[in-house]
C-alpha cells in the first residue's frame, strides 16, 4: 500500500504544480529592467517633452529582453504617459501602455510606480493581456539625461498560455 500512496501522491502534485496554464488565464509577471534616456524631444506644449527611454531587463515568461518606451512627460507636473515595447530574446514582442507620476528625491532623482497594461504583441504574446507596476528611479546622467532602473510587477494572459 505504501507504494500505491507514493504513486498517488507523486499524481497530484503533478496536477496541481505542473499542469500547463490555461488561455487566457493570469499567471505572475515579474522582472527588472535598467535602462536610459535615449532621446528628448519638445513638443507643441511647452510644458511637455516627448522622451524616448531604452535598455534591457529580465523577466518572467519574457526570459531577457529589450525594451523602449516613447512616453510624453510634463515637465510641470511630472506625468508620464506612453508606451512601452518589449522584445524577447527570441523575437517575440509585448506591448503595453503606461501612465503614472514621477515624485522628485531630496538627492536629484526621481521615483514614480506607472501603472502598465499589456495590449497585445507578436509570437507567444499575440492577445496579451494584463496589468503590472513599473517602480522606477531615474537619476540625471552627465549627458542631459537619465539612467534608470526598474522592477516590474503584475500578471500577464498569453494566447494558448505556457
Amino acid at each position: 500500500m505504501p507504494r500505491n500512496r507514493m504513486t498517488s501522491a507523486l499524481l497530484v502534485c503533478l496536477v496541481l504544480v505542473g499542469r500547463p496554464v490555461a488561455a487566457g488565464e493570469l499567471v505572475p509577471f515579474y522582472g527588472d529592467w535598467d535602462g536610459v534616456t535615449v532621446s528628448a524631444s519638445p513638443t507643441d506644449d511647452p510644458t511637455v517633452v516627448l522622451v524616448v527611454s531604452g535598455g534591457d531587463g529580465r523577466a518572467t515568461q519574457l526570459g531577457l529582453f529589450k525594451m523602449v518606451s516613447p512616453h510624453y512627460t510634463d515637465l510641470a507636473t511630472f506625468t508620464v504617459q506612453g508606451t512601452q515595447h518589449f522584445v524577447a530574446a527570441n523575437g517575440d514582442g509585448l506591448d503595453a501602455t503606461i501612465e503614472g507620476q514621477f515624485v522628485p528625491q531630496a538627492d536629484g532623482s526621481l521615483h514614480a510606480v506607472l501603472t502598465g497594461a499589456f495590449t497585445g504583441g507578436s509570437g507567444r504574446f499575440a492577445g496579451a493581456s494584463g496589468t503590472y507596476e513599473f517602480h522606477i528611479t531615474s537619476r540625471p546622467i552627465g549627458t542631459g539625461g537619465f539612467a534608470s532602473t526598474a522592477r516590474l510587477i503584475g500578471t500577464i494572459s498569453t494566447v494558448g498560455g505556457h
